[in-house]
């Protein structure tokens, strides 16, 4: 593996990598994964002009991955719809106008999953057999992933807007780097709410927020199996509560945060003053961390069993090899 400022030769042919530079804002995934192994988050998220145009080396993906993306991908779409029509229950009169007008469950779990598919078009990994094979066994699960939805919607509670009330229009701003399209959060309940903690360069996106006088529930959606790193997620998104002035002017505090899995929900703890205020000095210490890894020549490799095994990029990685 050779370098230049800025890049590595990984070695492996057209496959020499263009560094990322610190992002604008962080999140608690990405802490988590340069936390881990700065080396594989710097792989994984480089650009590499010899290989292909897209952003990142080209992951090889697994249908079980792709059908979580799926449900949780469908699940956004309506649970957003719902939210902004202001219904309170999926069971609503009005929550069955919000489907039909969606064309039905079963096509918005459909249109997802061309969706996911459409990316895997131009990865240079997958040959042309691989893919259908994929979207074959992912088309198959269709009716699944709508039961799956369905599932999580029927524990999912809303409050209604009032009329006139306005919402986060435009959240992929603030992920771009810039937050003037975000406003207050009013009464009622608020789908992808982009929350930001402006002094750690933090944020987050939260499935469902929900506001009904001074209580704020926050739920976060989970296709996977419960871990501990979801308590974790949902304590991070308290601070970004507290600490987002735009969203959050009046300062109204977490009353409740739930990790919502298939079958069940589970209530995580919310962070006392005294705990967020902790949590903000290890952010800041972390993020610290964060950035200067990614301005090192080559950022630090953490090579383990724990780190390498399912690793996407650790082919790349002379630390793996050596």
């Amino acid at each position: 593996m050779t370098q230049a400022a800025g890049t590595i030769d990984t070695g492996i042919a057209s496959s020499r990598a263009s560094l990322p530079s610190p992002p604008n804002y962080w999140s608690y995934s990405s802490l988590k994964e340069v936390e881990a192994c700065p080396r594989r988050y710097a792989l994984a998220r480089a650009t590499y002009p010899d290989l292909w145009d897209g952003r990142g080396y080209p992951s090889l993906p697994s249908t079980p991955a792709l059908f979580g993306d799926v449900v949780h991908g469908a699940l956004e779409v309506v649970v957003k719809a719902l939210a902004e029509a202001g219904v309170e229950s999926p069971q609503a009169v009005e929550a069955t106008m919000v489907l039909r007008d969606l064309g039905g469950l079963t096509s918005v779990v459909e249109e997802m999953v061309t969706k996911k598919l459409a990316p895997l078009e131009g990865n240079p990994r997958l040959d042309l057999d691989r893919r259908r094979r994929i979207a074959r066994e992912l088309r198959a699960q269709t009716p699944d992933a709508r039961v799956q939805v369905q599932t999580y919607l029927s524990r999912t509670v809303f409050a209604p807007r009032p009329s006139g009330s306005s919402s986060m229009r435009d959240g992929s701003a603030a992920a771009r780097g810039g937050a003037s399209a975000r406003r207050a959060l009013g009464e009622g309940s608020h789908a992808e709410a982009v929350l930001v903690a402006e002094e750690l360069r933090l944020l987050g996106r939260i499935d469902l927020l929900t506001i009904a006088g001074e209580s704020v529930d926050i739920a976060d959606y989970k296709t996977g199996v419960e871990a501990p790193g979801h308590h974790e997620q949902l304590r991070l998104y308290a601070l970004l509560w507290d600490a987002d002035r735009q969203s959050n002017p009046a300062r109204l505090a977490t009353a409740s945060l739930t990790a919502a899995y298939r079958d069940h929900d589970v209530d995580v703890p919310v962070p006392s003053s005294e705990d967020l205020d902790a949590l903000r000095v290890s952010l800041s210490a972390q993020i610290e961390r964060a950035d200067a890894e990614l301005r090192l020549g080559v950022p630090t490799p953490l090579p383990s069993p724990a780190n390498c095994e399912w690793c996407a990029v650790r082919h790349l990685c002379a630390a793996y090899w050596g």
